[in-house]
């Protein structure tokens, strides 16, 4: 076959890749001007009885892509027929399949591991909550872009609620990958998503799948009886705590399991957070720091963004993710080419909606604070006159004055209930800054993120 010139008002640039009934193209949008993804089923193919079910595939995936609108699934544009196929307009990435690099790379590393799960489950939640399961959750649907940045592909065996495209009781998707009910011929739920991303899950963290058999029977009975093996079983390096987030997530039956995606997240955000039984939260962060080598922030980052303010940065993310915040601050750091790059990176590490719109606006006040573009130079008695240090002795005494220590433990116990440990740093910072307990109360409630808990914070205060 030919590669057509145009297909409707969209440039034909390239083949990506042909199936047995079409062919995905590499297109052009000339009216928006942007680079497309063109996936084809040929007429012959529309007309012929037998290939009903594919087709009514190819319509549940456009139907089911266009009703998402998220950056962890490829975004489908439109769906359209003429004389010779029908076709589905896609977002066009660039980027290689999870399945390919998995066999690449065997086991992953542990912090590529929260990247890919962070995302995938972030993904699942979204699109569960917009009425859509996906039901084919699997490495080769799953597309890695630079960054580790994920993509859920093919909608194609989606149920969409109310739909009467679904065929209650057929059995769609990959084996390996497929839940005990589906296997079953029963309606299936978000819960056979989370449990496609268990089988993941399992692949990144031991880089080999849990049901794994020579014949596609022989994974069935697996996939229906046999309880695999637990990870720290097969890598004993790996935390134990990962043992009881995936015997959950592969639980045989749906109740059993996690019943929504931020749930399976946050289970597994805990894990990251754990090693050996008895030991602290800090020892992961210390093997994830093994895991990946730790990285100096590239020179203009370190200029824009002195260390102080970088801690600030991790003070708050590590609020709402934990110990592994040190090492996103840094893997973010340590490849971002612009400060924006930077706060977008770690920005997507939150949830969407208020928590991570309150972390950027936190983040962005620190940078553009004075210190954090001119660090202030450290002052010596050879520059400093003597009217010079009698004035700075006269404001500490007057600051004394202001903030006795009293006030101050006060209300550094309390901000330590939002930033932790910083609070200690930042009354320091904000005494000398401030003229009176109003303005010292307002300086130390910048440094939360969320509006509600500084309205706590300053309530509190009196």
């Amino acid at each position: 076959m030919t590669i057509p010139e145009r297909i409707g008002k969209y440039e034909i640039r390239r083949e990506l890749g042909k199936g047995a009934m079409g062919a995905v193209y590499e297109g052009f949008d000339p009216v928006i001007e942007r680079p497309v993804a063109i996936k084809t089923i040929l007429a012959e193919y529309l007309a012929n009885v037998e290939v009903d079910s594919a087709v009514t595939r190819f319509k549940r995936e456009a139907q089911a892509g266009g009703k998402l609108q998220h950056p962890g699934i490829v975004g489908v544009y439109e769906f359209g027929e003429d004389e010779t196929m029908a076709f589905i307009v896609m977002e066009y990435v660039q980027g290689k399949e999870l399945r390919k690099l998995m066999r690449e790379r065997g086991r992953f590393e542990l912090i590529d591991i929260f990247e890919v799960m962070k995302q995938l489950l972030a993904a699942l939640d979204y699109s569960h909550k917009s009425g859509v399961v996906h039901r084919d959750i699997k490495p080769a649907n799953l597309m890695v872009l630079s960054g580790m940045k994920i993509k859920i592909m093919d909608f194609g065996v989606a149920r969409i609620e109310s739909s009467s495209l679904t065929r209650v009781g057929s059995v769609v998707g990959t084996p390996t990958h497929i839940s005990p009910e589906q296997l079953l011929g029963l309606p299936a739920d978000g819960r056979c998503d989370l449990w496609a991303a268990g089988v993941i899950l399992y692949e990144l963290l031991t880089g080999c799948g849990p049901f794994v058999a020579e014949t596609p029977v022989a994974v069935i009975h697996n996939v229906m009886r046999v309880e695999p093996a637990p990870p720290s079983s097969i890598v004993p390096a790996l935390p134990a705590a990962f043992d009881a987030v995936i015997a959950r997530a592969l639980a045989k039956k749906p109740d059993e399991r996690y019943q929504n995606a931020r749930d399976f997240a946050a289970a597994l955000v805990s894990a990251f957070l754990k090693s050996k039984p008895g030991a602290g939260a800090g020892q992961v962060a210390e093997q994830s720091a093994r895991t990946v080598p730790a990285a100096s922030p590239p020179p203009a980052l370190q200029m824009t963004l002195p260390p102080e303010t970088l801690a600030e940065i991790e003070s708050s993310l590590v609020r709402s993710i934990g110990p592994l915040a040190k090492h996103l601050v840094r893997k973010s750091a340590s490849h971002a080419r612009s400060v924006e790059e930077f706060n977008a990176e770690l920005a997507e590490n939150l949830p969407e909606g208020s928590e991570r719109s309150e972390f950027l606006k936190r983040i962005e006040r620190l940078e553009k604070a004075p210190s954090a573009s001119i660090p202030p130079a450290p002052a010596t008695r050879v520059e400093k006159s003597d009217r010079a240090a009698d004035g700075a002795k006269e404001a500490a005494q007057a600051a004394a004055v202001i903030f006795d220590a009293v006030t101050l433990a006060a209300a550094e116990k309390r901000l330590a209930q939002y930033v932790g440990p910083l609070a200690r740093v930042l009354i320091k910072r904000a005494a000398n800054d401030s003229g009176d307990l109003g303005e010292l109360y307002r300086k130390l409630a910048e440094h939360i993120d969320s509006e509600p808990e500084r309205s706590e914070f300053l309530k509190g205060l009196g």
